[in-house]
């Protein structure tokens, strides 16, 4: 049963990396698989939910790395609502690691520096995407060796 976990996790948030949008499905199966963390699983699902439209605008402003890679030629707006929106879909971004990162909590130290690390990653998306992705990754396997530490 933790195998099918740490797989849940994993593309949960390998997807909340790539494809932001698709990674509500592994929530949601989180959520229903562990019910130790139910309601965590379920406020992530929430958030990502909520923030899914900021992210359209997010490639539609030209923030997101999609925007180039689908050959979108980004909307011109004030720097204001650019700033709004790119902050916005933030916090709500922050928000959904925030949970996971209260999973890492229940599962001991390796699993909730790896969640501390995503969370912290997070903000850091728009002053280097490299660096976001080096955490995150670190996170992400600190928060999967801390799942498997647990279970042992």
């Amino acid at each position: 049963m933790r195998r099918k976990l740490a797989v849940l996790v994993f593309l949960a948030v390998f997807l909340m990396m790539y494809l932001y949008p698709l990674s509500i499905v592994p929530l949601l199966l989180l959520a229903r698989e562990w019910e130790e963390f139910r309601e965590e699983w379920r406020k992530s699902v929430l958030f990502i939910g909520l923030s899914i439209p900021l992210y359209g605008a997010k490639i539609a402003l030209g923030i997101s790395g999609w925007a180039k890679t689908l050959g979108i030629t980004p909307v011109h707006v004030s720097p204001a609502i650019w700033w709004a929106v790119y902050l916005a879909f933030t916090a709500l971004q922050t928000l959904a690691v925030y949970y996971v990162y209260r999973v890492g909590k229940g599962l001991g130290d390796y699993a909730r520096t790896g969640g501390l690390v995503m969370l912290i990653a997070v903000p850091l998306h728009l002053l280097s995407l490299k660096l976001y992705f080096i955490l995150t990754w670190t996170g992400l396997l600190l928060f999967l060796l801390g799942l498997e530490k647990e279970r042992r």
